[in-house]
């Protein structure tokens, strides 16, 4: 399973519609780099942080999205 698979079932785990995994993921490369580092919980705890991120500036998320080629 690829991050955005991973991150869009913890989406839907938490009852989070209509976010990019995209997104997500790309605020958590920006934060970490590479993610292969990072647990599973590590990257549920990070969701907490990123979810209002990117529902506040979705432009914002789709440029930088774009910006690491996602």
């Amino acid at each position: 399973m690829g991050y955005q698979e991973w991150i869009a079932a913890a989406l839907l785990r938490r009852g989070v519609v209509g976010l990019n995994p995209r997104h997500v993921e790309a605020y958590l490369r920006l934060k970490f780099g590479t993610l292969d580092a990072l647990s599973d919980a590590d990257l549920e705890r990070e969701l907490d942080e990123i979810i209002p991120t990117v529902r506040a500036d979705r432009n914002a998320a789709e440029a930088l999205a774009q910006s690491l080629g996602l």
